[in-house]
């Protein structure tokens, strides 16, 4: 296995087209394809489906993704370390706002300090609050009603920077599918992993009156929103994402809302951060950021 077929598939899974991805790899479009295939063979399942035009990627090769940029970062980091750790700043960031919101902020953060570094370490919500403790300065996450860490031991700072949403949808395609949804009918659902923050965060608000109403068919279940927003893409199901990470697909009508059936669920988004200068000094300018909001 060979560390540029990894790259090229997390190229793939974002152009979702093979001319697209070759063009950005700096290779032909046969060459491309033939990594992608090889691939295949080192991993024994399919990726793409070639029967279609243009290919589409198959949910195994979307589930694929969170691992394969996991594993290609932490290569990039070790090499990197060989030379030295510079003085960085060290952000924790829940997965979906490591996507959606850290970009963003670190942008704005640039412009004001221009040669200060950073490294941003994810994580499933409830694993933030330990790595947090453990190493990091700064901590993004989401809270939720009751579900929120108490840092009222330690002298740690707050910010709500915002509020987001947790909203149900299926793809077009489902959606027409499965047309009116009406009490008693089944539901295919795609669920985050059970313990988690965002499965306990629905617990707590949708899913009883979900499956009270409905005869729910569990479809798959992951502890990462993004691999449930690939297989919604892939008709498999509905889910709940973050509202945020899916306004493109909203807007282009590839997802279709089922909010007035199913319900919402609110997130707040939080920036934790801890008393020194440094952090300090960071914390007050992402707070103060125009358009922080998510």
């Amino acid at each position: 296995m060979e560390l540029k077929w990894l790259e090229d598939l997390l190229v793939l899974l974002e152009e979702k087209s093979v001319t697209r991805a070759a063009d950005r790899r700096h290779v032909t479009q046969p060459a491309f394809s033939r990594r992608i295939r090889q691939l295949e063979d080192w991993l024994g399942v399919e990726i793409v489906d070639r029967s279609t035009k243009p290919i589409r990627i198959l949910p195994q090769g979307a589930m694929l993704e969170t691992g394969v940029r996991d594993l290609v970062n932490r290569h990039y980091a070790l090499r990197n370390s060989v030379h030295g750790e510079q003085d960085k700043i060290t952000f924790i960031a829940q997965h979906a706002l490591a996507i959606s919101l850290f970009p963003y902020l670190i942008a704005q953060v640039k412009k004001n300090l221009p040669d200060t570094n950073y490294r941003v370490i994810t994580a499933d919500n409830t694993e933030c609050e330990a790595l947090f403790l453990k190493e990091g300065e700064l901590l993004l996450c989401y809270q939720s009603g009751q579900i929120r860490f108490d840092f009222s031991n330690t002298a740690v700072h707050s910010e709500k920077l915002g509020v987001d949403r947790l909203v149900p949808v299926a793809s077009r395609g489902l959606a027409r599918d499965l047309g009116e949804l009406s009490p008693g009918m089944g539901l295919p659902l795609l669920m985050y992993q059970q313990g988690g923050f965002m499965f306990n965060v629905l617990s707590n608000s949708c899913l009883p009156d979900t499956i009270r109403d409905y005869r729910v068919q569990p479809i798959c279940e992951s502890a990462f929103s993004a691999s449930l927003k690939q297989m919604v893409l892939a008709d498999m199901g509905i889910a709940w994402l973050v509202e945020n990470s899916i306004q493109d697909e909203l807007r282009g009508r590839q997802f279709v809302s089922y909010e007035n059936q199913l319900g919402t669920a609110s997130l707040d988004i939080m920036l934790f951060y801890r008393p020194d200068a440094r952090s300090l000094s960071l914390g007050r300018l992402i707070a103060d950021l125009p358009g922080v909001e998510a």
